[in-house]
């Protein structure tokens, strides 16, 4: 049976570049983005190329929106083999271009509480109700992943500079959700970690960044999820399969 695979946030960056390598290595991707009207035009890119890649709409931040997915893609498919929690923001993205607001994000003199706790709610928290909403479906696959889209800010080992607050708390705050996430998730032997996946060129990473959003996937699946099992549950990767600090 055709495995299938699930991306959010997935209509551009790394979520596309995710749904486009693994619909060429075989998989059936649900592609997912906020309105149905986003996803839609990115599928249709990818199945030009003839891979078999399917739009949803999928709001993580809601859990209706993502009940009402679990029950589409239950109906459908009947399982899920690989659950990719890509979306996500940072304070560049969640600013865009409003100075004040970047500021509330990023410094110590300006920093808001409730901007903390957004990028928490949508980075941290949502990735782990998503895999919640999907941990039945996960079950009825013979090998089931979850894979979650890290970044190095979020180690605290690394960080030798100041700034950057919300995003960096809400990286490392998904490191210990998956931690957790992955004792609950043992019995049904679901493996689910984290990965860095690099400084990336998307509207996230900036055009300067060492890698292109294939690049970064196609390391990503070579190195992390293609080799994990069980016992790796928990942990937190490098694009390049090397354990990265906490």
């Amino acid at each position: 049976m055709k495995k299938i695979a699930l991306v959010t946030g997935a209509r551009k960056g790394l979520g596309y570049a995710w749904c486009q390598e693994l619909a060429r290595r075989g998989y059936t991707v649900l592609l997912t983005a906020r309105r149905l009207d986003k996803a839609r035009p990115a599928a249709e890119q990818l199945q030009g190329e003839g891979l078999d890649v399917v739009p949803y709409a999928l709001d993580v931040t809601d859990e209706s929106s993502i009940q009402q997915l679990a029950a589409e893609v239950e109906g459908a498919y009947g399982k899920l083999d690989v659950l990719v929690n890509n979306a996500g923001i940072n304070s560049g993205t969640r600013a865009q271009g409003d100075k004040e607001l970047l500021a509330k994000n990023l410094t110590l003199k300006a920093l808001a509480p409730s901007e903390v706790l957004n990028m928490v709610n949508v980075n941290a928290i949502a990735p782990i109700i998503v895999a919640r909403n999907f941990q039945r479906l996960l079950t009825q696959a013979d090998d089931p992943k979850i894979i979650h889209i890290g970044s190095w800010f979020g180690s605290i080992t690394n960080t030798q500079r100041g700034g950057n607050y919300s995003y960096a708390v809400s990286k490392s705050a998904l490191n210990m959700m998956n931690r957790s996430l992955a004792h609950d998730l043992a019995a049904d032997k679901i493996t689910s970690v984290v990965v860095n996946p690099g400084w990336v060129s998307t509207d996230m990473g900036g055009a300067r960044a060492k890698f292109t959003p294939q690049e970064s996937v196609t390391q990503l699946i070579d190195h992390v999820m293609d080799r994990i099992s069980l016992a790796d549950s928990g942990k937190f990767f490098n694009y390049d399969g090397e354990i990265y600090p906490w």
